[in-house]
């Protein structure tokens, strides 16, 4: 009888951690905190580093959260001035990092690739380099 109980006891308890899985894992991974309210908060732009939107899909109501430099997150207000600049200040930044990026792969790849030194077993041809231009080849 009390292994009965015990079988029961431990049959329930596995019933209650799989119906706590497939609740917290249901929802597209781990359940992510939400912004309940806007902060009145508000901290100079130079601390923002970046932000999320969440939307009234998963969450209870609409906000921006900002990120900060030290890593904190505030719930902010999506139609406050304040919040329309941190997102302006942030996406202008991230557009001119993305800038800089194409520029300095554009530069390499105008870079002329050098010949690498041929193995000792690869036979070589003697040869000048611009040779051909010399002799009336491809520059003239």
């Amino acid at each position: 009888m009390i292994l009965k109980m015990q079988s029961s006891r431990a049959a329930a308890i596995l019933l209650c951690f799989t119906t706590w899985m497939s609740l917290v894992y249901g929802t597209h991974g781990l359940v992510k905190s939400c912004c309940v309210q806007w902060s009145k908060t508000r901290i100079p732009l130079e601390r923002v580093i970046n932000y999320t939107i969440q939307s009234e899909d998963t969450c209870r109501i609409r906000a921006v959260l900002i990120q900060t430099r030290l890593g904190k997150t505030l719930c902010s207000n999506p139609g406050a001035e304040w919040t329309k600049r941190a997102i302006q200040k942030v996406d202008n930044e991230t557009k001119a990092l993305q800038e800089k990026r194409q520029n300095e792969e554009g530069s390499e790849s105008d870079v002329t690739p050098t010949a690498s030194p041929a193995s000792k077993n690869t036979p070589q041809k003697n040869s000048t380099v611009g040779a051909d231009i010399k002799e009336g080849g491809a520059g003239s």
